[in-house]
């Protein structure tokens, strides 16, 4: 029986996510073997319907029960529609939950526990391991130069300082930006030009240790900075292999458990404000919205733009 849990990283002993639209990740858990696949949530950053999304995506990967600390209302209604389990309340490590849902600790959820857009604008908690573990902020320092300009380099986010002595005494001042260069003024006596000490920011995509001059070895062994670089491009070798089965899955088309919208005549105001949302033109507004199945992807963007909530995500 496959399972999802909301999770802040991609093992099991990594912590549950309490968003369902918004966690960083769902680890798809096969409960008989415990086999994990972890799928990165790529609706993060949405300005809305994340939870539609998410829940769609869960559909999409045919999991029975999604466990997560909390849903809000047009995920559960999108979830209930796909016949999926939703259990909220979930919190420990991944394994300890999925071992709680094996026992029959939980009891199925009956209604959404947040409201909508519950998690916008939250960043994702701190996890153990940093998915490229070389974009984080750092402190770095930059080689300065005298005669009266100095220029530096600096990889990653961080202040610099730099500083040379040649002919004459120089200064440079330098600020390490993203992409990896840095530029500086820099204060020089008697026209002299000096050369300092150029460093790497800590926690940037180049290795610490390595000064001065390239290949010029720094207080770290060459050998532990390969290990470092030879993980991390481990790390990306697996996200860019989670990104081509993203790509498969959707590429392949509709599957058995496709949702399509549908609309509540009843409540239906006629505002126009769904077809204008929907991407692939199936719906039209005569004295209320009608949905065309045939055309509709499922996406949700109706659902969640309805300000009268006369449409919901069902099997086609």
């Amino acid at each position: 029986m496959k399972i999802a849990v909301t999770s802040n990283g991609m093992s099991l002993d990594d912590q549950v996510d309490p968003r369902f639209g918004r966690c960083a990740y769902f680890l798809i858990v096969e409960t008989e073997t415990m086999h994990v696949e972890p799928v990165q949530n790529p609706n993060v950053a949405l300005g809305g319907g994340a939870g539609i999304q998410s829940a769609q995506m869960m559909s999409e990967h045919d999991v029975k029960a999604v466990l997560t600390g909390n849903c809000g209302p047009n995920a559960f209604q999108t979830l209930s529609a796909a016949g999926i389990e939703v259990i909220v309340g979930a919190a420990g490590t991944v394994r300890e939950v999925v071992e709680q849902y094996k026992s029959g600790s939980f009891s199925t959820t009956q209604a959404p526990n947040v409201a909508d857009h519950f998690g916008m604008g939250v960043n994702p908690p701190a996890t153990g391991g940093n998915q490229f573990p070389g974009q984080q902020p750092g402190a770095g320092r930059s080689a300065g130069y005298g005669s009266g300009t100095g220029g530096g380099m600096g990889a990653g986010t961080g202040r610099g300082m730099g500083g040379g002595s040649g002919r004459g005494m120089g200064r440079g001042m330098g600020r390490g930006m993203a992409g990896g260069m840095g530029a500086g003024m820099g204060r020089g006596m008697t026209g002299g030009t000096g050369q300092g000490q150029a460093g790497y920011p800590s926690g940037s995509q180049f290795p610490q240790g390595f000064a001065g001059q390239k290949g010029q070895p720094g207080d770290a062994a060459p050998r532990q900075k390969l290990d470092e670089l030879k993980a991390r491009a481990e790390a990306m070798k697996q996200q860019l292999q989670e990104l081509n089965e993203m790509i498969a899955r959707f590429e392949s088309g509709p599957t058995t458990r496709r949702l399509v919208a549908v609309v509540n005549a009843e409540k239906c105001t006629a505002c126009g404000l769904c077809a204008n949302v929907c991407p692939a033109g199936a719906i039209r507004i005569d004295s209320v919205a009608v949905i065309d199945s045939s055309r509709c992807r499922g996406c949700g963007n109706c659902v969640a733009e309805c300000p009268q909530d006369a449409i919901a995500l069902q099997k086609a």
